[in-house]
């Protein structure tokens, strides 16, 4: 698990190295600081501008082909594309004939393995 690029391990001797240098007291205070300026920069105007943009920016793609009209072309492709790769699929791999595969795994028996002689109350 990695957050901001940074493993367990190396935030475990973050933490220890921040109770070294500011002591308890010091890091309850400094969390504290960094909540409010978190917070305060979160609902800031800037911020929500920073947002929309990014939003407006990942749908952009998106909205270029909806307004260009190539959808349909797009789908065609898709479809051409996979059709495609299913024919290399079928001439490429090696086809195995039904006397060929390997025996379903049973019992003697023919049951699965489990035990079906179980006392009923």
């Amino acid at each position: 698990m990695q957050l901001f690029g940074i493993g367990p391990l190396e935030f475990i001797l973050i933490l220890v190295i921040a109770v070294i240098v500011l002591g308890p007291k010091g890091i309850v205070t400094a969390a504290r600081e960094a909540g409010k300026f978190i917070r305060k920069v979160t609902h800031s105007p800037l911020w929500r501008e920073i947002v929309e943009t990014s939003n407006e920016i990942r749908e952009m793609p998106g909205k270029i082909v909806r307004e260009a009209g190539i959808e349909q072309d797009l789908e065609d492709l898709r479809k051409s594309t996979r059709k495609s790769l299913g024919e290399i699929e079928r001439s490429h791999l090696p086809k195995i004939a039904p006397s060929a595969q390997p025996p379903l795994s049973k019992n003697v028996s023919g049951t699965s393995g489990q035990d079906e002689t179980k006392d009923s109350d």
